[in-house]
């Protein structure tokens, strides 16, 4: 019966689902401020942000110490429909062969700060953001990967019993699943101006990432009805009716007892309960352009190679199918890849436009998308700020999102979608000591299906998303 085979694999993959970037690439976070989700494109950023976004431009800041702290709201959905025919047989699924499965993220809270000291031709800074997941991603009613291989149960089962007059038509499971994800980025640097126009920065990045995954594959159940062994097609519990046949056959047939007694143990409860971390070091270098209207900046981040390390808690080391798989003290790649950003800005007046673009490098990257992954990343910005006035800034902007993924090989538990998002917002200049930028950015994602097999029959995935994103941050500045 290869179904269990695919059982114990789709366990295997488990820790693989966790909350994804709320914008950019697969592994990466581009919002870290409140100022990018009014105008996303800041890349010629010459505010607090500039720390993340153009640490080159730092030096065309004014003298003194400049301070950003900034807040972030986020509320995601992804909603998995499937279809596959066994689901038919869910005792719970009213005959149905497609079921909806979704999962639900809201971050209350996703910080960045900001700081720099600028003199003359240097300045020093320092920043702190989330550069990868910032929340928790609920499952409440599981995932299809994992129905999927138990609802062909009743199947299998009548097929193998034919020659005991055994027979099943339905099954029943409890699932779970819940994924947190945090990678925390801190950013260290200088920069120089080489002339009055021409600037270099660089910087070291330390990330540390932590994740942790819970949940349940429990309560599984069958319909078995064999007169000869006292079963009438009422429900019970998978394991026993496997431990059933093991004591049954026994000694008329020790090679199907033995794997009965096999299944046994892989459709008894299962509890996840996993955590990973993992740290990085790498480097950041820019360059900065500011001259009359116009602005220009180009900043390269290096690979973050960040190994996770996997601390099993007991009661998931005390499952052999389990612990088998997450054995504590293992290892696994969740490297977040380089990235390539450009940008330039012209002054028309009072406004302010500016285009940029992000190449990441997902190939060169070992992460839990490696497997769908065909090419790299590109993100293409454009955003517009007006200075109405001396304390009223209005801004907006747009971003397209543009993955290159197979999708017939996505999973439930790990794709990713190509995506546009829309910016909008203000900044108020309180007085000349503290101004407050507020943003809003929704996100609105493409459509994507995935076709395959799973124990040998056709089913079908479709993949939607929803993000909605909120900030509010305060700059400072103080001293000449």
């Amino acid at each position: 019966m290869k179904i269990f085979t695919k059982i114990a694999l789709t366990l295997a993959v488990a820790t693989t689902i966790a909350t994804s970037a709320f914008a950019g690439g697969p592994m990466t976070n581009s919002n870290q401020s409140a100022h990018f989700l009014r105008s996303i494109a800041r890349g010629t950023s010459l505010s607090t942000d500039a720390v993340y976004t153009n640490p080159a431009g730092v030096v065309f800041m004014e003298n003194g110490f400049h301070l950003g702290i900034n807040d972030q709201m986020a509320a995601q959905t992804r909603t998995i429909t499937s279809t596959y025919a066994p689901f038919a047989m869910g005792a719970q699924n009213g005959g149905n062969p497609t079921k909806e499965f979704k999962g639900e993220v809201f971050s209350p809270v996703i910080p960045s700060v900001h700081f720099a000291w600028k003199h003359n031709r240097w300045a020093v800074m320092a920043g702190m953001g989330v550069n990868g997941g910032g929340g928790s991603l609920e499952f409440a009613d599981g995932l299809g990967s994992f129905e999927r291989q138990f609802s062909v149960l009743p199947g299998a089962v009548s097929q193998l019993g034919q020659a005991f007059g055994l027979s099943a038509n339905q099954y029943d499971m409890n699932m779970y699943l819940k994924g947190n994800s945090m990678t925390l980025a801190f950013n260290v640097g200088a920069a120089f101006r080489i002339t009055d126009w021409l600037s270099v920065a660089a910087q070291v990045r330390f990330s540390s990432t932590s994740n942790s995954y819970e949940g349940h594959m429990k309560d599984i159940a069958l319909n078995p009805n064999a007169p000869a062994l006292g079963m009438t097609g009422a429900m019970m519990p998978a394991a026993t009716f496997f431990q059933t046949i093991a004591a049954a056959m026994g000694q008329a047939n020790p090679q199907l007892a033995q794997t009965a007694g096999t299944y046994a143990a892989l459709t008894s409860d299962h509890i996840l309960d996993v955590k990973q971390k993992g740290t990085s070091i790498s480097p950041v270098v820019a360059l900065a352009f500011h001259k009359g209207a116009w602005d220009a900046s180009l900043k390269y981040e290096f690979k973050m190679a960040t190994e996770l390390e996997i601390e099993s808690a007991e009661v998931s080391a005390k499952d052999p199918v389990i612990n088998g798989i997450f054995a504590d003290g293992s290892k696994v790649k969740s490297e977040t890849p380089a990235l390539l950003a450009a940008a330039v800005s012209r002054h028309f007046g009072p406004v302010k436009v500016t285009a940029q673009w992000h190449h990441y490098f997902d190939k060169d990257a070992e992460n839990s998308f490696s497997p769908v992954i065909e090419g790299n990343t590109n993100e293409y910005m454009l955003g517009v700020e007006w200075q109405i006035s001396e304390k009223w800034l209005v801004s907006a902007g747009t971003q397209r999102t543009q993955l290159n993924m197979n999708e017939n090989a996505y999973s439930d538990m790990n794709f990713s979608i190509s995506s546009w998002s829309i910016a909008a917002g203000l900044k108020y200049q309180v007085c000349d000591l503290v101004g407050i930028n507020l943003g809003v950015m929704p996100t609105i994602y493409d459509e994507a299906v995935a076709v395959g097999q799973a124990s040998g029959i056709d089913f079908k995935d479709v993949y939607k998303r929803t993000s909605m994103a909120w900030g509010i941050g305060l700059d400072f500045k103080f001293g000449k």
